[in-house]
C-alpha cells in the first residue's frame, strides 16, 4: 500500500551501535523529540502492508504519551546520506555516530497502545511460542491494520491501527497534521516504504511529535452547544 495520508512528527533514522536491531525497543518521544533512529531495511514497512505482513525487526518503533485530549502533528523526516549522533531508548546521547548511505522512501503507522517490551516473532513462553506467525507469512507486524505481539515473559498485547501514511516517495518527509487523539499511550512505527526494495541497508529518519491539547473551554462550549440544540427541538415539538 503506497501513499496513504498525511502526518506531522519528524523522525530521522541511523544505524549503528546502541541503535542496532534487537527484539522491540521503543525510541520514547516524550524524552527527546525529534529522536534520531536507524532503519535496516529500506522495504521493512512495505512488507507490513501486504497480506504476509513484516518482521518487526525490519522497522523502527516509536512511543509517545499524551497526558490530556490533543490535535497532534506527527512528521517522519528522511535523514538523508551522511554521519549522525546515536541515541539511546530513553533519548541520551552515546557518544558514537553512525552512516547514513541512502535516502529512504518512508512510511509510517500510528497505533494506540504498546506492544510489550522485547516483544518478537519467535517469543517462547515455558516452552510454547507466545504468539506465533502464521503459515507463509513474513512476521507479525501489520502496517495498515492492528498488531498482536509477545515476549519470552508470556506478555501480549495488541496495538490498535489508527491511521498509516506514505504520500510522496523517497526523500521525502511525511507527515500527519492536526490528528485528533484521546488522552494515552501511543505507538508510531517507522520503516522503509520501498514496493521493489534491496532489503538491508543503512538509512536514516527523524521523528518528532508536536501535541496541542483540546482546550476544556471548548468541551464546555460543544456541551453547551448539544444542550440548546436539544432545548430547541422541544420547544418547536411543544
Amino acid at each position: 500500500m503506497k501513499k496513504i495520508i498525511s502526518s506531522v512528527v519528524v523522525f530521522v533514522g541511523l544505524l549503528l551501535g546502541s541503535q542496532a536491531y534487537a527484539h522491540v525497543g521503543y525510541r520514547n518521544l516524550d524524552n527527546l523529540n525529534p529522536f534520531v533512529a536507524s532503519v535496516g531495511y529500506d522495504d521493512g514497512w512495505y512488507q507490513g502492508t501486504q497480506p504476509t505482513l513484516a518482521d518487526s525487526h525490519t522497522v523502527r518503533w516509536y512511543s509517545f504519551t499524551l497526558e490530556q485530549d490533543s490535535n497532534v502533528n506527527i512528521s517522519v523526516e528522511n535523514a538523508g546520506p551522511g554521519t549522525y549522533p546515536t541515541y539511546n531508548s530513553a533519548g541520551v546521547d552515546s557518544g558514537n555516530t553512525f552512516p547514513v548511505l541512502a535516502d529512504l522512501d518512508v512510511g509510517f503507522s500510528l497505533y494506540k497502545g504498546l506492544v510489550p517490551l522485547s516483544a518478537f516473532e519467535n517469543a517462547n513462553f515455558e516452552g510454547e511460542p507466545v504468539w506465533p506467525v502464521a503459515d507463509g507469512n513474513n512476521g507479525l507486524f501489520n502496517a495498515v491494520g492492528d498488531t498482536t505481539m509477545g515476549n519470552n515473559s508470556g506478555v501480549i498485547n495488541t496495538i490498535e491501527f489508527i491511521t498509516a501514511v506514505n504520500d510522496y516517495g523517497v526523500g521525502a518527509t511525511e507527515s500527519l497534521s492536526n490528528i485528533f487523539l484521546l488522552a494515552g499511550v501511543y505507538s508510531l512505527v517507522v520503516g522503509g516504504a520501498a514496493a521493489d526494495g534491496v532489503g538491508g541497508g543503512a538509512y536514516g529518519v527523524i521523528a518528532s511529535v508536536q501535541p496541542v491539547p483540546v482546550p476544556a473551554a471548548v468541551w464546555l462550549m460543544g456541551s453547551a452547544l448539544v444542550g440548546l440544540i436539544g432545548m430547541r427541538k422541544r420547544a418547536i415539538a411543544a
